[in-house]
């Protein structure tokens, strides 16, 4: 695998806003699990993670994505907790990271965990790709949400904010497209830091 074409990255967000199903899709997506292995909520396989359904304990899994030009990239993501009690795991995995997808649930918006979790990335100095989920869903105020993530960042503020359904895999182009040009390449991310 070149180096150029691969990407560390987390799933950041407050609980409930879809991080496992998005980490879902994305092993569907890159054929990283087979149809046998499908189930929700994959990586949580602690039973307090599957009795209450929450990510306790950070998973990391490597994805192979063959895109459009004809590279294959490497993505290698880290689902992480979208508790406050476990802002800690967030943190060792967003040190391991060189960017990060920040989800924001349409229906909910910005919530307190989605600030705590962008202010450990932005410590980190990690890209950041905001990503509105949940789109399908009939209470989604999109244009609410989005204006929120503008107002949470000045390097929001003038970019194109992506929106998808993890659960219905809306959108899932135009997030690998993002995935490939934003995050940094492993060099250039390990020289700075």
């Amino acid at each position: 695998m070149k180096q150029q074409n691969m990407r560390n990255f987390s799933i950041i967000a407050h609980i409930d806003h879809g991080k496992s199903t998005l980490a879902d899709r994305i092993m569907e997506q890159t054929h990283t699990i087979n149809d046998r292995e499908k189930k929700p909520q994959l990586l949580d396989d602690m039973v307090v993670e599957q009795a209450h359904g929450i990510t306790v304990k950070s998973r990391t899994v490597r994805n192979y994505y063959d895109a459009d030009d004809g590279e294959r990239y490497e993505y290698n993501f880290i689902d992480t907790p979208g508790h406050v009690d476990f802002s800690y795991e967030v943190s060792k995995s967003l040190a391991a990271s060189d960017g990060a997808v920040l989800l924001v649930d349409a229906t909910q918006g910005i919530q307190a965990q989605t600030v705590a979790n962008l202010r450990i990335a932005r410590r980190n100095k990690l890209t950041i790709i905001p990503v509105i989920n949940k789109i399908d869903n009939k209470a989604a105020d999109i244009l609410r949400t989005e204006e929120q993530i503008r107002k949470l960042d000045p390097e929001f503020a003038n970019i194109d904010i992506l929106k998808i359904s993890a659960k219905l895999v809306k959108g899932f182009i135009k997030f690998w497209r993002r995935s490939e040009q934003k995050f940094p390449l492993l060099r250039e991310t390990k020289s700075h830091r």
